[in-house]
């Protein structure tokens, strides 16, 4: 079917004149699907905080750890479950709209759903092999039905990615939490454990399928089947990122495995916690940068307006969203935990403040890969993972013995500064999509500084909760005069004036 991968993922683009088939999404596209995904988290993440706080004030410390260490070693899997192809089939999507794209999505589903049943079996052997207590085995072996569905699940995404209709994806999800809260809330109120407290995430799973299946089949009819060729030519295109995935994917992730052999369930609970807050920053990376990536795979080599448009657009809109959660964060971070989940975790405000930040930086280094990826320039990616993986393992082996969960998130913090140089030095070196005009990034810190002051003024004469929203709004104001929102897209009464100044 796909005699060349690389040569047929590359889409053209139309003639003059011609009627795109994807459909005008320079100007709106990247904006109305990152704001389904975002409006849709907002959402995931109230009902999981919730969910979570329910949880963490049932359980005991220590079996919160152990339940917050069994949704850790989860997500290592996806060095399994995705190997990066997913970005791979995209350009498979985009390419295969001339010839049986529901073929091609077909085949890629099974392969997925393949791996998804290999990462149940994987993720039972790592829990045996760590010698985790047996509750812990027998609730992972519940929990982890989780990849088996979720696997698939995001597979099918390709096909709203490619469309550009994230709200599909969006609305799935939001269901899927509703109905994993609800049947949480029912757990708590019964008087749960640690095993009966995995469930909800998987029928969550069931919910999200259930909803996506038919949505994709109405866009593009699906064929499932198994395509040795298709999968042999996805695997290997995808071989460097699924190393340089996979890699990163242990980076993030290493510093709470680490710190429950070191310390105890205690400390991985409490930098749960702390996890807890950068949750949705992270996913601000991912509510950007996957509509981003279907704009970047249009546009390259055959519109480099365009390209730097949309990575501007994107890098703005990434500094908008990252820089609103630094205020809040950084700002009010014991003030927060006290209200979510209770007075004993509050003890980790530090280490919260540490991993917003390096999360912010985590948002500019996926961007960076995503403009790799789009340009197929991401074959060092694993290298630098590699590099940032060794240092980090590292400084957590030190760190933590000392400092617990503060020096988790200190070790975090400090080798992340270095993988987005590093990342950012390989963008750089592609001289054909320079300049793409960054300099409306230097409001974010401005807009920063603005708002905690502010905030922490206020905190001085009233509640915290009034400090943080005069935070919020004075850090919303110096973006908007500044015109950092102006240039990410967002309308802005201020617009006119300012729009120029994200692009300068």
């Amino acid at each position: 079917m796909l005699t060349n991968l690389r040569a047929r993922l590359q889409r053209s683009a139309p003639e003059p004149g011609e009627q795109d088939p994807q459909g005008p999404v320079q100007e709106t596209g990247l904006l109305a699907n990152t704001s389904w995904l975002i409006g849709s988290r907002l959402v995931m993440a109230a009902l999981g905080w919730a969910g979570t706080l329910l949880i963490a004030r049932h359980l005991s410390l220590d079996e919160f750890g152990r339940f917050t260490i069994i949704f850790t070693v989860l997500g290592l899997m996806s060095v399994v479950t995705d190997m990066g192809i997913g970005r791979i089939a995209l350009r498979g999507m985009l390419d295969a709209d001339g010839s049986d794209p529901g073929s091609f999505a077909g085949t890629y589903i099974a392969l997925r759903t393949l791996m998804g049943v290999v990462g149940y079996g994987l993720v039972m052997l790592i829990v045996v092999l760590l010698g985790y207590p047996a509750e812990v085995v027998h609730a992972t072996a519940v929990a982890a039905i989780v990849i088996v569905l979720a696997t698939p699940s995001s597979a099918l995404d390709v096909v709203f990615q490619s469309r550009m209709k994230l709200g599909v994806v969006s609305i799935a999800g939001a269901s899927g939490q509703v109905a994993q809260f609800a049947l949480t809330a029912a757990i708590a109120t019964a008087g749960g454990t640690v095993l009966y407290f995995t469930i909800p995430a998987v029928v969550a799973q069931v919910v999200v399928l259930a909803y996506k299946i038919p949505a994709a089949n109405r866009i593009i009819p699906l064929r499932l089947h198994v395509d040795l060729a298709v999968w042999r030519m996805l695997l290997k295109e995808g071989i460097p990122l699924t190393l340089g995935i996979g890699l990163a994917t242990i980076y993030y992730r290493v510093d709470s495995v680490m710190l429950s052999r070191l310390d105890d369930f205690v400390a991985v609970g409490i930098y749960g916690v702390s996890y807890k807050f950068i949750d949705i920053v992270h996913f601000a990376a991912t509510a950007v940068t996957v509509p981003l990536l279907t704009l970047l795979v249009r546009s390259w080599p055959d519109d480099l307006d365009a390209f730097r448009d949309a990575m501007r657009r994107g890098a703005l809109l990434l500094g908008l969203v990252g820089g609103l959660a630094v205020v809040g964060l950084v700002g009010f971070p014991a003030q927060l935990t006290t209200a979510l989940y209770g007075a004993p975790y509050a003890v980790g405000e530090h280490a919260t403040r540490l991993l917003i930040l390096a999360q912010f930086l985590t948002l500019f280094t996926t961007l960076g890969l995503t403009c790799l990826i789009a340009l197929g320039r991401h074959k060092t990616y694993p290298i630098v993972m590699l590099v940032g993986l060794v240092l980090n393992a590292g400084a957590n082996a030190v760190l933590i013995p000392r400092y617990s969960y503060e020096g988790a998130a200190a070790a975090t913090l400090a080798v992340e500064v270095l993988v987005v140089g590093v990342m950012w030095w390989l963008v750089r070196r592609e001289s054909r999509i320079w300049p793409i005009g960054l300099r409306g990034l230097g409001v974010v810190p401005v807009a920063v500084a603005a708002g905690l002051v502010a905030g922490w003024t206020v905190l001085l004469v009233l509640p915290w909760v009034v400090a943080a929203a005069v935070a919020v709004i004075a850090y919303l104001a110096v973006a908007m005069v500044g015109g950092l929102m102006s240039g990410a897209g967002i309308d802005v009464p201020l617009g006119k004036l300012t729009r120029k100044a994200g692009s300068s």
